[in-house]
């Protein structure tokens, strides 16, 4: 998507997309799949008890630290992006014609704001000793996450960042519903009707996509503030709701909109005959 978006933006051959509603999606994406590389490093690798043996040689201020902070960075990040992505999306369909710089000064000052915020959320973890947290059933004996002691066994800590991102869903949600609302009553009466028709509907689903997973993990989540018994449960389905958002999103909107479905006009070749005599 970033190559042909990089390679057609400046032609002007269509506009199904709006530049900053694609921008948005690309950022949440790109925050989204390194949020989840580093998930593997700290959470799914160490959960197969694969480097136990190793981890459990580990020093206090071993690297480990580092990666924890980048997890959280970009978790934190992503999550900002995809409420900045569904904002200009609603944004662009109640005000279709000047919106364009309000879009540009927006995507700046909530990037801007969404690092440093991201940043002082996620920092403080680099201070504390990287530790491994063992995890009971259904796991395997000797399955662990890698977290910090600022994290670890830190109530007030994880109930922050469960409502950072409960504030996350909430938002994400109304957005979606005031989506919804406004297309039941947009009609699209212009001679590009069927494409453009096309590309609300694919970004409609998208926004749905995003938002069920999201409404699914933090019930969960909410759950397992209370039901200690079912947590490594919890967190054994986890990594499927967080690939729905990163994969699926993804695929289906590559895979949909007009956007990326443009047709190559060939370019007219002269043919003269030759007769001879």
């Amino acid at each position: 998507m970033l190559v042909f978006y990089l390679k057609s933006h400046n032609k002007n051959t269509t506009k199904d997309i709006h530049p900053y509603v694609f921008k948005s999606f690309l950022c949440m994406q790109f925050c989204n799949i390194i949020a989840t590389t580093f998930d593997f490093i700290v959470y799914r690798i160490p959960c197969t008890s694969f480097v136990t043996s190793y981890l459990s040689t580990m020093k206090s201020d071993s690297i480990i630290r580092c990666f924890v902070v980048c997890h959280y960075g970009f978790d934190y990040i992503s999550q900002f992006y995809t409420v900045l992505f569904c904002f200009i999306r609603v944004l662009v369909l109640y005000n279709p014609r000047s919106h364009l710089e309000v879009c540009r000064i927006l995507f700046v000052v909530w990037s801007l704001v969404s690092v440093l915020l991201s940043i002082c959320g996620s920092f403080p973890h680099i201070w504390y000793d990287a530790v491994g947290m063992q995890l009971d059933s259904p796991f395997q004996y000797g399955a662990i996450i890698l977290t910090t002691t600022f994290a670890y066994g830190n109530r007030p800590q994880n109930i922050g960042g469960y409502f950072f991102s409960l504030i996350v869903t909430v938002s994400i949600a109304a957005i979606t519903l005031i989506m919804l609302i406004k297309m039941k009553n947009l009609k699209l009466i212009d001679q590009h009707s069927k494409l453009k028709a096309k590309a609300e509907t694919t970004l409609k689903i998208t926004m749905c996509i995003i938002i069920i997973p999201s409404i699914l993990s933090q019930t969960f989540a909410l759950a397992s503030f209370w039901a200690y018994n079912y947590a490594c449960y919890i967190i054994l389905v986890r990594p499927v709701f967080l690939d729905c958002r990163v994969n699926i999103v993804s695929c289906y909107f590559y895979w949909t909109h007009p956007y990326f479905k443009q047709k190559v006009t060939p370019k007219p070749v002269s043919v003269r005959s030759l007769s001879t005599s």
